[in-house]
This record gives structure tokens, sequence and C-alpha cells, in this order.
């Protein structure tokens, strides 16, 4: 809701759209399943996050289905609220907002679980989230194991590590200088320092706004329950008050500027990029996993991602899991890697399998 609302602007920063249709292939592509999306959507609005301006409507005979309409929830009382108990919608004065890179939410949510989207947004808030009195925005964060802890709720330390490793390893965050603990009373100790690593050059010019598809006629037949909260007379909240340069919005080739896989590599992987497609991945991050893992483990996990406990985020958890290589779930356990790797030779079981998907003869 929060990219479709404030990653689609006019060129006076105004949303082109504040009311969003979703349908189930919108919450598939943010990683929900489709199992998940109605208790999902039911908590966001019961914790306040989002309101439901129209009900979706079932196909019947003779009427087409409606998809539900959505907007974000925003507190008008002019108060900056942080205890959850007491949050009543986003905050809607002046500031207390941040500029975050669009692939946040296409990539990173999307894909990964939800211990590396909070490791991530905890590094977006400490460092671009803060400006000092004369707007110079933060570009480093200096954060310690517990600092992330407290923030993101996450008590497992173990969890931490495993994610804050992945989202260096994606190219979501950069270790700009390590940590040090003293073990001599800690006087020496220093928290380490983190920053989003930012792309440096893109292939291809920006392009200029985007134009959301046009609203159907049930669409412009709904009413603001309230006035225009992006129309202010003392200022656009939007502007950039800091000085900040905000890069326009790049296509999606243009994100993905790697080289091309070598044509012989590409061969030989691609039955594993074709099973992670299938189970939901985009072609860029089914390449990037073929290439550093063996297909036997791919094909593991895929068969075991059944017996996990998959809450939201089925993809994010398959990634991690092939990436961890963790061990297969036994009954009433999800399978995390706390415990070393069973013992047996699944290799066989992956051929077999990959000869009766691919038709492939592999000796």
């Amino acid at each position: 809701m929060i990219r479709k609302t404030l990653g689609w602007c006019d060129a006076h920063g105004h949303p082109q759209q504040e009311q969003i249709r979703l349908s189930y292939a919108d919450f598939e592509a943010a990683g929900i399943s489709r199992g998940m999306i109605k208790s999902a959507a039911a908590e966001a609005i019961k914790r306040r996050f989002i309101r439901c301006v129209r009900n979706p409507e079932a196909k019947t005979a003779g009427r087409s289905s409606v998809s539900a309409l959505y907007e974000l929830n925003w507190d008008e009382s002019g108060q900056y609220v942080k205890d959850p108990d007491h949050f009543r919608g986003f905050f809607v004065g002046e500031g207390n907002r941040t500029y975050i890179p669009n692939q946040f939410f296409d990539h990173v949510v999307a894909t990964e679980s939800l211990a590396v989207v909070k490791v991530v947004g905890a590094v977006v808030r400490f460092s671009i989230g803060f400006a000092n009195k004369w707007g110079h925005r933060r570009t480093l964060a200096s954060l310690s194991y517990l600092d992330i802890q407290r923030y993101t709720k996450m008590s497992d330390r173990k969890t931490l590590a495993a994610s804050l490793r992945a989202a260096i390893r994606n190219n979501y965050i950069e270790c700009v200088q390590e940590g040090y603990f003293d073990p001599h009373g800690g006087m020496q100790s220093r928290k380490a320092t983190y920053a989003l690593k930012w792309l440096n050059s893109a292939a291809g010019p920006d392009i200029g706004m985007k134009t959301p598809p046009a609203k159907t006629a049930a669409e412009k037949s709904v009413q603001k329950p309230h006035r225009d909260r992006f129309e202010i007379p003392t200022g656009n909240r939007f502007e950039n008050p800091t000085g900040l340069q905000i890069k326009q919005n790049k296509t999606s080739k243009q994100q993905q500027s790697a080289a091309p896989l070598n044509e012989t590599i590409a061969e030989s992987i691609g039955p594993a990029i074709a099973l992670l497609e299938r189970e939901g991945f985009d072609r860029l991050t089914a390449e990037k996993l073929a290439a550093a893992y063996p297909i036997e483990r791919i094909i593991r996990q895929i068969d075991w991602i059944g017996g996990r406990r998959v809450r939201q985020n089925r993809v994010g958890m398959l990634r991690l899991a092939i990436e961890q290589d963790w061990s297969k779930p036994s009954a009433g356990k999800s399978g995390r890697p706390d415990s070393p790797r069973e013992a047996g030779n699944p290799l066989d079981e992956a051929r077999s399998r990959l000869s009766k998907q691919f038709n492939l003869n592999r000796s």
C-alpha cells in the first residue's frame, strides 16, 4: 500500500492515487501466500495501518467480480505516536517520513524473510531516516546487535546474525566498519557501522513520472471520506526540505544491470532456474540462486518447504532455506537450521526428480 501510494507521485510530489484497488495477484506479488491474504488484510485493518473503502465482491451470474479498494490510514490528531497500543494511523503532520528506495518494497519485502526485512528496515530507519537541524541526512548508522534486537524485537541472536549476513550478501546493506568487543571491561568496544548499499551507476537514461492505470467507473464513484491530506495550505509535506536529491525511478531492465549469464552456464542451471521461477522467484533471483547453489540442494528445499510452518512469506523462507541448507522438518517442527543437516544421500532423489520433470539423463 505504501509503495503504490507514496511510490507513484506527480511532478509536485502528490500521490497519483490514494485509494488503491488490490487483487489477489497484487497481494501474492508482495510475497503473501494466497491462504494468508484474507487474514493479513484483516490484521492490517485491525492495527489501523490501512482502511477498506470498498469490500470485494465475488463473481455472480450476470455480474463480474469487484476488487477491494484500500487506502493508507492517516492520523490527523497532530501527535506522533510510537506506542503500538495507541497507534491510530500514520502521522499526517510535517516531517517524520523517510525516503525509502522502491526496491525495498519491490524486492526485499516481496522475496526475503521477515527477519531480513526487519534488519534492512532498521538500517533504513537509523541512517537516511534521520536528519539533523541543518538538514543534513545521515548515510551511516552505528548499530550494535542489542540496538537492532531492541528495535526489531528479534530475540534470537542466531537469526539476527544470519539475517545480517544475508542482507550484506544480497547487496541490500554494507558493513562500513566492523564492530569490536573489548573483553577488558568494554572500554574500547565499538558498534558496527552499516549503510544502505546504493547502485552508483545504471545503464540508460532516467525515466519520467509513472502513470498508473486509469480508474474504473466503480472506483470513481467512491467518495473520499475526508479531505485531500496531500494538499496543505502551509506547503507540500512531500517537498524535500533537506536538499537530498531523490533519484528518478528506473525501469526493471535498468535495475537488472548485471551482465547476462554465459550460455554454457545458463544451459547447465536452466532446470534449476525453471524450478525456482515456478515457486514464485523472479528471473534475476532465480539465476542468482541457481548459479550459487547445487541443484540438489534447491530441489531438496523445495520438497521440504511444504512441511515448514509458512505463515506469510513462503518465497522468502524458501530462499533462506536454500542459502542456509536447512535440515528436513520433522513432525511439528519447522526444520530451521538449529541442528545439523540430516544424513543421507539426497543426490539420487534429486536426480530422479530431475529426470522425471525435465526428461534429463544424468550420469
